[in-house]
């Protein structure tokens, strides 16, 4: 294998047997290396394979980034693999290394950039969110600098962005989803909810499995339920009054409509919430 680009160091860009672009990690690889020159596989310690879209925005960000960023979101990648089990692409080095960069430069220029949807990620997402504080840690002792609460919240997101295999846009639309419905139990029952409870644990888990098959238009497998719903409307009418707001919401929100089934299975969980 030649190297094509020597980025630094310890990192160049090269091709593989099969013709596939590859950015190439290993100390001293690129050390008084030039295009064309072998890449010496020994000290080699991992490839990194790369969409051919994502080529270019690698390239800028290695000539951009200090290597210990890329080495910050490698770290809090194997950790999320070894501690979460979790089958996560390579290209979640690009986003993370990107993203932790700049955080921790708006955090040293005092900018703040808070998150919305802070509590529907700690409860959505507890085991990313508690890896998340893990890396805030791990960040400050790396650079130096203390990232807010509210970073961990995004690097959260990036991991169960990559987890799920599905984009940015996807995961805020399952955060809007699921924190929608929620509010409209809260306003409807006057609840103080607490995220942190078992049963609304139970519940927010609930609509993030609903909102993440119906952004990935999974086919639902139905169950006639009919009975059960009339008998539960029957107990409690405002229970459909409730049901009916949230399926406005999803309809006008997500142009999708509520099968009986799913309104059977979110009156059984606001009944276990109340």
């Amino acid at each position: 294998m030649r190297i094509l680009r020597v980025f630094n160091n310890n990192i160049v860009a090269t091709k593989d047997a099969e013709n596939r672009e590859a950015i190439a990690q290993g100390s001293g690889i690129g050390f008084s290396k030039k295009p064309g020159d072998l890449l010496d596989l020994k000290r080699v310690d991992k490839f990194y394979y790369i969409l051919s879209e994502h080529q270019s925005r690698f390239n800028d960000l290695f000539d951009e980034t200090p290597i210990e960023y890329f080495q910050i979101a490698e770290r809090i990648i194997d950790k999320a693999r070894s501690d979460l089990r979790l089958d996560l692409s390579n290209q979640i080095v690009l986003a993370l290394t990107d993203h932790i960069h700049f955080a921790v430069i708006r955090e040293k220029d005092g900018a703040k950039l808070p998150n919305l949807m802070l509590g529907e990620i700690r409860t959505l997402y507890p085991d990313e969110f508690k890896l998340a504080i893990w890396s805030i840690d791990y960040i400050k002792k790396v650079v130096g600098v203390s990232l807010p609460i509210d970073e961990a919240g995004y690097i959260a997101l990036h991991i169960v962005n990559a987890s799920l295999g599905i984009d940015s846009s996807q995961t805020s639309n399952i955060l809007i989803f699921s924190k929608g419905i929620l509010d409209i139990i809260r306003n409807f029952y006057n609840l103080d909810l607490d995220t942190e409870s078992y049963m609304a644990s139970r519940l927010m888990s609930h609509l993030k499995f609903l909102a993440f098959r119906l952004f990935r238009k999974e086919p639902q497998k139905f169950t006639e339920l009919n009975d059960m719903y009339q008998l539960l409307v029957g107990k409690d009418i405002q229970l459909e009054t409730c049901v009916n707001l949230i399926d406005d919401f999803v309809m006008s929100s997500f142009s999708y409509k509520l099968s009986t089934q799913e309104r059977v299975y979110l009156m059984i969980h606001i009944i276990r919430l109340l």
